[in-house]
């Protein structure tokens, strides 16, 4: 959790009814909040500029400014292509710094996300999708080819699946999602860049009573203030605004998990089974070191 969301939630139970709505919305649009001038703030909250500034103060900030600077901080670093650009200018010549700082920080990803493993959290999150009425996957942006990677690769797990990706536009996204339910189960995934339509559908879906699985970069991201189960990897990266590596390993984990834990041996036999027809088979003694595969061993 950001340091801001940390520090209302310290305070939450002292904070007047009004100054509530106030927490309210921060906690559920924080990138928005650290845009918002003082009066967009209390428009959007639906209160005075002076419950603002009692709420700054009730958080123990000497005022708006010092609520500002803290919101801002959570989420300088979504916002910073060019400032990396700037910084590593001396080296974007060097394309061997480039490819390798780039290699370097994918492994760096992957290595956080298995060291700050919460176990707990994802088999709740694989229970969850195994007994959904409808699991669906939520993302824009980046993250839209993402949720279509994931939605492939544990479609077999869901009863049912709806991607939500963006296409066909924001109408037909309402339309699909009007009767979503306490039932059903929503996969939100949005890294730096945060999509802003992304969080919106989350919070409107959870508000609908779906449980919420949320794939993001950190737990300061503001995804993970509107999920009930949050699974993070690191999404830096030396050049980029975010590499999306480590999250699909994340995929690729839940998937190897849903696997372990829902597949039988039989059932794996079975697709094999109606599979091979469709795969090429490598015959390992016709071919010597080196030896380049003939064309006819594949199968259509």
């Amino acid at each position: 959790m950001s340091p801001l969301l940390s520090l209302i939630a310290s305070r939450r139970a002292d904070l007047t009814p009004q100054q509530g709505r106030i927490a309210d919305y921060v906690a559920g649009h924080p990138v928005q909040t650290a845009t918002m001038g003082i009066e967009e703030l209390a428009f959007a909250a639906g209160v005075s500029v002076a419950t603002v500034n009692r709420f700054a103060r009730g958080l123990g900030l000497d005022g708006f400014a010092a609520f500002r600077l803290l919101a801002v901080a959570g989420f300088r670093r979504i916002m910073s292509p060019v400032e990396k650009l700037e910084a590593q200018a001396d080296r974007l010549g060097d394309d061997g710094f480039v490819v390798a700082a780039s290699l370097e920080a994918a492994g760096a990803n992957l290595r956080e996300a298995g060291a700050s493993l919460d176990l707990a959290t994802w088999v709740r999150a694989a229970e969850a999708v195994a007994e959904a009425r409808r699991v669906y996957f939520l993302g824009f942006g980046l993250s839209a080819a993402l949720v279509d990677l994931f939605a492939d690769m544990i479609g077999p797990f869901c009863r049912a699946s709806v991607v939500l990706d963006g296409h066909g536009g924001q109408e037909r996204i309402l339309r699909r999602t009007l009767d979503v339910g306490p039932e059903d189960v929503v996969i939100a995934v949005t890294l730096p860049r945060y999509s802003r339509a992304t969080l919106d559908h989350a919070a409107a879906l959870r508000a609908q009573g779906a449980t919420v699985i949320g794939f993001t970069d950190a737990r300061a991201a503001p995804l993970a203030a509107l999920a009930d189960l949050v699974l993070v990897a690191s999404a830096q990266h030396p050049l980029l605004h975010a590499s999306p590596t480590a999250v699909v390993g994340l995929f690729e984990a839940f998937a190897a998990l849903l696997t372990a834990r829902r597949r039988s041996t039989a059932a794996e036999a079975e697709l094999s089974r109606r599979i091979s027809p469709h795969l090429w088979v490598e015959d390992i003694e016709a071919f010597g070191p080196g030896a380049a595969p003939d064309s006819t061993r594949f199968r259509e």
